[in-house]
């Protein structure tokens, strides 16, 4: 159901640019993804290309999503059209798709990004995280920021804002040009 949902939500979303679906990636070491290392962690899954046919070759991208339940990051596979240009818009799409389907919903004033330095923009949507646990809030920070850093070539630096002003919630407040994790 999870697959069918994520697949079906990104063929909109990019518009046959990109096809995804959602699948839990089996950690090589054999432990349990719930329980892995945050993504902070220095381990690296390298993941090869594994569909192609029909002139349409897919490779997997290892991105980093939530548990709701827990409040855990947990690893999840994309599935992106090699010829895919991934940006910090398409892989936070990406994990903001996954967060639907634990009935988190996550939206965003802006991302921009140049300079290696993507600075991710926040609503109204992050208070309402924020409201139901620092847990749960520092995973999703946690999970965007290494999503990004490990798949667009060149970031080296995240920055929250909340319209366009300082982070700052119930739990957590980042100066205006706060560098939340750099490669």
């Amino acid at each position: 159901m999870i697959k069918r949902s994520i697949l079906f939500c990104l063929m909109i979303v990019f518009a046959v640019t990109l096809c995804a679906c959602h699948k839990e990636n089996p950690d090589p070491s054999g432990q349990d993804p719930v329980s892995s290392p945050s993504p902070t962690s220095t381990d690296r899954v390298t993941i090869e290309p594994v569909i192609s046919g029909g002139g349409i070759n897919l490779v997997a991208k290892l991105i980093y999503t939530v548990d709701a339940s827990t409040a855990k990051v947990v690893r999840s596979t994309v599935m992106v059209r090699d010829d895919t240009d991934i940006t910090p818009s398409l892989v936070i799409d990406c994990i903001v798709e996954s967060l639907k389907d634990e009935s988190l919903n996550l939206s965003f004033d802006a991302i921009d990004y140049s300079d290696g330095v993507c600075v991710v923009d926040f609503d109204d949507s992050i208070y309402t995280i924020a409201g139901k646990s620092a847990d749960l809030e520092d995973a999703i920070l946690d999970c965007i920021a290494q999503s990004v850093l490990d798949n667009v070539d060149g970031c080296m630096k995240i920055i929250y804002r909340i319209h366009n002003e300082a982070y700052t919630t119930v739990n957590r407040h980042f100066a205006y040009d706060f560098v939340y994790m750099d490669n």
